[in-house]
């Protein structure tokens, strides 16, 4: 037996000793690890949940909008990573803070809380699919029974308690929708970052170059693809630059005395008033 062998047995044994003959396993933490892949929210999703929230929010009051559209959730903020559960920005904040201004800056007329009412549903719809069965029952049932309470007033009078209940309910609501989102958010390790957007590089497409018959000529012709203005091709030989001019289509074609030449280098560029600026990078075609 070796060493460590002997130690782990002797250390295993007194442990049993030491708790009245009960052998309690203990994990080595060097040899007993649990990795944890992490998991995001992708930022796609988190883009189209916030521009659902604005569109839901589009059906509220035009007092509640006025005062809550300014805390929508920002897909350009860099508070992102924590959007769904975090209590000082994100959607967790947003959909807290309609909770309250619905709750507090009161509709006391039947199409003010429907308006509300239908915000708060659109506002479920946006997450209802990536909710538990238990949770959509309760939040759908509630629904149903706000929308009850609506459609059975008569909208003829503007007492506070009439309305007291369809707002603190469609309140109550919010604050269960938001509890349930931050719940869904907890799964996750956050938002995953922003992608990068593509980066386009105007680079020459294609490229050739060929003597003519008499030798004494090269015939060089391409292709550019732009992604910055241009609108000249710059051709270097052994004797030097020669300008051609960029078609609709931005093909170029240029026949060059140079009787001598082994090779073309070729760029695209913008050139104006004796200045030249390239877009692309520089091309080498090399031919007998």
């Amino acid at each position: 037996m070796s060493n460590n062998l002997k130690k782990g047995a002797i250390t295993a044994m007194l442990s049993a000793s030491i708790l009245g003959g009960v052998f309690v396993a203990i994990p080595n933490p060097s040899t007993n690890t649990t990795a944890h892949a992490a998991a995001y929210i992708p930022y796609s999703q988190y883009a189209s949940d916030v521009n659902g929230l604005k569109a839901a929010l589009g059906k509220a009051r035009p007092e509640i909008r006025s005062q809550v559209t300014s805390l929508l959730p920002s897909t350009h903020s860099y508070k992102y990573k924590n959007a769904y559960t975090s209590e000082y920005y994100g959607i967790y904040y947003y959909l807290g803070y309609l909770s309250a201004d619905i709750g507090t800056d009161h509709a006391f007329t039947k199409a003010g809380v429907q308006d509300d009412y239908d915000c708060m549903v659109a506002s479920y719809n946006v997450f209802r699919n990536r909710l538990p069965k238990s949770v959509q029952g309760k939040l759908e049932s509630s629904a149903h029974q706000i929308q009850h309470e609506i459609d059975a007033h008569d909208g003829g009078g503007l007492d506070y308690v009439d309305y007291y209940d369809i707002f603190s309910h469609e309140a109550d609501y919010l604050l269960t929708l938001r509890d349930a989102v931050s719940d869904y958010g907890g799964n996750y390790d956050g938002v995953a970052s922003k992608p990068k957007a593509p980066s386009y590089k105007s680079h020459i497409s294609k490229l050739s170059a060929t003597k003519t018959a008499s030798k004494k000529y090269v015939k060089v012709t391409g292709i550019a693809k732009l992604y910055k203005s241009a609108n000249y091709a710059n051709i270097k030989t052994y004797k030097g630059y020669r300008y051609v001019k960029l078609s609709s289509k931005h093909t170029f074609s240029k026949t060059i005395y140079a009787p001598k030449a082994k090779s073309v280098k070729v760029s695209v560029g913008y050139y104006s008033h004796d200045q030249y600026k390239p877009v692309t990078s520089t091309k080498t075609v090399y031919f007998k």
